[in-house]
């Protein structure tokens, strides 16, 4: 019997036909596994396919042989770069794009999980467009470990520890009656747990900036430079990711993100920029009690709406 296989519309010719799935990863072998298992179960129909690239940023602790078993069930290539002080997740998805061959990349994170339709959702999201950055929906898990035998076998919810917490970003959008697409600080939003775009428009917008180190804002400051660039952004719900239960910033992680926003900051001498100081008190552990991330973020956004709408000064003759 000849299979029989329904032609592509119009519609999907337009579409991007491959997909480039990024991973850095980094002493994550347990996690990235899980990852790993939910992406052999992805539903895509034909014409659609897609590859995964795993950027091992000198792990020791057996993730190269862990993904050497996936060989045979995805599409997936490995590079191995050794630990330096140049490490970063900026730098290793800079080398995976560099792998790509794909004509959308979706960046994922080796410490969550996506359902069977996640890539189809985020392909879904961008249709025919060439300009759109898309973020997906974050779900927050508590602790526990996945079930690797379970997830083997087919997605469930019941392989994962209890979802916790919805995306953080979704109280913002409500707050303020709008979505992703029309806040001034967009840009601020874009988390490369869970987000995709064509590789055409990262590569003219310089890729990840590797001088970010440690933690924080590396993805914001190329979403600042992507909707400088043009780029319009979306938020899809649909598109979720699970997300590894997470420790709570730590003093190291916070005196990153400090350095890392003095950076940004100096980059692009945009106030608005230099707002994102008001996420200080909620980052920093050392911190009292301070307002609930939600409400700064409101403020954030009104502050900077306010600089959008302030008369310029004349010049000077």
């Amino acid at each position: 019997m000849n299979e029989h296989h329904t032609p592509p519309s119009a519609a999907d010719r337009d579409r991007p036909a491959k997909i480039s799935v990024l991973i850095p990863a980094y002493n994550a072998c347990a996690t990235l596994e899980a990852c790993l298992l939910s992406l052999t179960h992805q539903r895509l129909r034909r014409p659609f396919s897609f590859e995964v690239l795993v950027v091992d940023d000198g792990s020791d602790d057996g993730t190269g042989t862990m993904v050497d078993s996936f060989t045979s069930r995805l599409d997936l290539r490995y590079a191995y770069e050794p630990r330096t002080p140049a490490s970063g997740r900026a730098r290793a998805r800079n080398i995976g794009l560099a792998m790509a061959t794909g004509s959308l990349v979706v960046t994922l994170d080796a410490d969550q999980v996506v359902g069977p339709d996640f890539l189809a959702h985020h392909l879904r999201a961008h249709g025919a467009a060439t300009d759109l950055l898309v973020v997906g929906r974050r779900c927050q898990l508590g602790e526990g470990k996945f079930d690797l035998a379970r997830l083997a076998h087919g997605f469930s919810l019941d392989a994962l520890p209890e979802v916790v917490r919805g995306d953080e970003r979704e109280p913002v959008f409500a707050a303020l009656s709008c979505q992703l697409t029309h806040m001034r600080t967009a840009w601020h939003y874009l988390w490369t747990c869970n987000a995709s775009v064509r590789p055409e428009r990262l590569a003219a917008s310089g890729g990840f900036d590797e001088r970010f180190r440690g933690w924080g804002l590396e993805d914001a400051e190329l979403g600042y430079r992507l909707v400088r660039d043009g780029v319009r952004m979306r938020y899809s719900a649909r598109a979720a990711v699970y997300h590894e239960h997470r420790s709570p910033v730590s003093a190291s992680m916070y005196r990153e993100w400090r350095e890392n926003l003095g950076h940004f900051a100096h980059k692009h001498p945009d106030p608005a920029v230099r707002l994102q100081e008001m996420f200080a008190p909620a980052i920093d552990p050392a911190a009292p009690a301070a307002e609930a991330w939600v409400d700064t973020a409101v403020r954030f956004e009104h502050a900077a709406r306010a600089l959008e709408s302030a008369p310029h000064p004349a010049p000077h003759h």
